[in-house]
């Protein structure tokens, strides 16, 4: 059987990102006989509630599944940081194994890989100057000529990678050395910024300063001393979904548009000339100088406003991901990160890509507010509506109906209110107010997504307060309501007990119901008030649900159980 090298993946505290890696990397033809190493960084001392659930609910996520032949897991009980984790895991394993290949939990693959990465550290393994294998490429948009399936050129990319002892061995971390022998190559400097038009010599000198404490800029400086070749492929094999700030060196400018790709399936790996290649040099030059984040950096400080614009659109070349397959590429755009698509052929602004594609798939594929009424213009209270899904939902089906819409997010709300107006909506409240039991102000955690809530525990800038209003003001003054929705992420309780003598005229509730961990569940409070007031009850656990809560019972944003409960009235559902 061939010889595989290890896959190594370094994890921390972002659950989704993880799962997104695993779930791409299991996929993978090879993944069935690999073994995978996963190495869990510890909370930092001053971890907050919120990092600290994350870090535990993705300690849960790699357990989900067997997802290679073997896994071993180590977990660190303290914060290492991503680069002395990488050094040290790395280090370890390929002491072990003579080779590797690493990701991060942000890296997701195609099918080909690992296949890829192993023919490749295969094939080269003798080659004293081959000493790194990419899995990325950038998405360069000059090919032509083309560049042949593999080629060499000088930098390494941390975004998939593989290398061998030998070349690892040369590893140095000592950063003012680095400069030093950079500094005595004839036009060292020049080569290894890409004739100064990436930021690699400026990441350099950050980790001098204490800036900022990396490994990758090491490794390439360590590789490019060493006259050491990197055999990339011309398509890539991997993408990094982290660009939305909750990496350690992504942030949440436009960066993750620049470096996107469409994945090939697979690269074939054949014998080339042990040489750098002057096209891929090119190719790569142009690309920093059109899309390097400094460059933008330092024009916000320089150029006004609306000249800036003017130049973004027409000069920085910057590539659009939100084609007529807007939602395909939504499945590994980075989460938090506001963006716009196009929607039943209307431009929509969405605030989070992950909750978006589920509740669009809970929405208009499963139809779960679906309902039906002779009514020609029902009356329809959606609580909790986010960006607005379910009240274009509700529009499409009942172009007539009217619908009243409360979401107190402000962030989420601007988004709301965008939406309604991009989808020419008529006959739509919009309520920028949470629900409660009184008029008043309460502390809201403002989440980002789906997932905004009264009552928490979080701290910090993400919470703040917010007006409330009772939903009995637009229950009560009704004849009829065809259709209440309450998705209001914990406050359903104290919202139906508020209303439980309100209810007399709905005729159809949907109710997703939240447990939090470690509080008291009272679900019996929903079920009592819906029986109470006549409704035959249904109940699914579409989301978050616990497979088997008798060994593991995963946390996300504070939560151990969501539940859908439909409730219809027993003399509506007979007439």
């Amino acid at each position: 059987m061939k010889d595989l090298a290890p896959i190594l993946l370094f994890v921390y505290n972002r659950p989704w990102h993880t799962k997104q890696t695993l779930e791409a990397l299991s996929q993978n033809e090879l993944a069935d006989q690999s073994t995978l190493y996963i190495f869990c960084d510890g909370p930092k001392p001053d971890v907050s509630q919120v990092n600290s659930e994350n870090i535990a609910t993705t300690r849960q996520v790699i357990r989900e599944k067997q997802w290679t032949k073997n896994v071993i897991i180590y977990e660190n009980e303290t914060n290492r940081g991503l680069a002395d984790s990488i050094v040290k895991g790395v280090t370890e394993v390929i002491n072990k194994h003579g080779k590797v290949i690493v990701l991060e939990d942000d890296i997701v693959t195609s099918k080909g890989f690992l296949k890829y990465m192993n023919d490749a550290l295969d094939f080269y393994n003798g080659e004293e100057q081959v000493m790194h294998i990419s899995g990325y490429w950038f998405p360069v948009k000059d090919n032509n000529p083309p560049l042949p399936d593999t080629f060499f050129y000088r930098s390494t990319s941390c975004w998939g990678w593989g290398t061998w002892k030998r070349a690892w061995d040369k590893m140095e971390t000592d950063a003012p050395l680095l400069r030093k022998k950079l500094a005595d190559i004839p036009g060292g400097m020049k080569q290894f910024s890409m004739n100064n038009s990436s930021d690699h010599l400026q990441q350099l000198e950050r980790n001098i300063s204490g800036e900022i404490h990396t490994w990758a800029v090491k490794w390439y400086a360590s590789v490019f001393i060493n006259k050491g070749l990197c055999l990339h492929p011309n398509i890539s094999l991997a993408n990094n979904i982290g660009f939305d700030n909750s990496g350690v060196n992504c942030n949440t400018e436009d960066s993750g548009q620049y470096y996107w790709n469409e994945l090939a399936s697979y690269i074939p790996v054949n014998k080339i000339e042990l040489s750098e290649s002057k096209l891929a040099i090119k190719y790569i030059t142009k690309f920093y100088r059109r899309n390097y984040p400094f460059i933008l950096h330092q024009m916000k400080k320089l150029v006004p406003s609306g000249l800036k614009e003017v130049i973004k659109k027409n000069f920085l070349g910057k590539p659009s991901l939100y084609g007529k397959n807007s939602l395909s590429y939504l499945k590994y755009y980075p989460r938090y990160k506001e963006t716009t698509i196009t929607l039943m052929g209307k431009e929509t602004k969405i605030a989070d890509s992950a909750s978006f594609l589920f509740m669009h798939k809970e929405i208009f594929k499963k139809d779960i507010f679906k309902f039906n009424t002779t009514d020609k213009t029902p009356y329809i209270i959606d609580a909790g509506a986010n960006i607005g899904l379910a009240t274009l939902y509700f529009k499409k089906l009942y172009p007539e109906s009217k619908v009243v819409a409360f979401e107190p997010d402000p962030k989420i709300y601007r988004i709301l209110e965008h939406n309604i107006k991009s989808w020419e909506l008529s006959n739509v409240v919009l309520v920028n107010k949470a629900l409660s039991d009184k008029e008043s102000f309460v502390s809201f955690f403002s989440e980002g997504a789906d997932g905004g809530r009264i009552n928490g525990d979080e701290n910090g800038t993400s919470t703040i307060q917010v007006p409330t209003v009772s939903l009995r003001n637009y229950l009560d003054n009704q004849p009829v309501v065809n259709f209440l929705k309450i998705d209001i992420e914990g406050a359903e309780i104290e919202v139906l007990n508020d209303i439980r003598n309100s209810l007399q005229h709905t005729k159809m509730i949907f109710v997703e119901y939240h447990s939090f961990a470690n509080k008291p569940q009272r679900l019996e409070d929903v079920i009592n008030t819906l029986t109470a007031n006549n409704f035959r009850i249904y109940i699914n656990a579409p989301g978050l649900s616990p497979e088997n809560p008798f060994q593991s019972v995963p946390v996300i944003s504070g939560m151990d159980m969501q539940l859908n409960i439909y409730g219809i009235k027993n003399d509506y559902q007979n007439s």
